[in-house]
């Protein structure tokens, strides 16, 4: 089974399909309006520990600038949510899991969907450990080890 998220609605909890639940937050942002998710998984620890609900707001163009979290969907249609790392030019970034010590994902701007709701000093602290990463992998497997207890 694929992973699921679940949604807050009117004090009920609704558990979906990811590509389901993200295709209804993309057109929430395509309409101009915010979107809530749980997340789940382990990719951006340790700034989002699985089942943190996180505010998706609706892209804009100052948002796109490394450190912020960005709602994407790839090339192949799969939707994630991921720290922005690097600029490929005029028409492509790189996104990258904080829980990630290797991988990344090129991504399109126009596939840029929204951008998650980060405190100033989330964004820099981000920054942090972003340039940690040629040595962030041993913090990286200790965090993985407790956060699944």
């Amino acid at each position: 089974l694929p992973t699921q998220r679940s949604m807050a609605k009117s004090n009920k909890i609704l558990t979906v399909r990811n590509r389901e639940i993200f295709s209804v937050v993309r057109d929430t942002l395509l309409d101009g309006e915010c979107a809530s998710v749980a997340v789940r998984g382990e990719s951006m620890l340790p700034f989002f520990r699985s089942g943190a609900t996180v505010r998706i707001e609706p892209l804009r163009e100052e948002d796109i600038r490394r450190g912020n979290v960005l709602f994407a969907q790839t090339d192949d249609g799969h939707y994630l949510i991921h720290r922005l790392i690097d600029f490929e030019g005029e028409d492509r970034v790189t996104l990258m899991g904080d829980g990630n010590y290797v991988g990344t994902e090129s991504i399109d701007r126009n596939r840029l969907l929204g951008c998650v709701h980060i405190s100033t000093l989330h964004r820099w602290l981000a920054l942090g450990w972003v340039a940690l990463r040629p040595i962030r992998k041993i913090p990286l497997i200790l965090l993985h080890k407790v956060c699944r207890k």
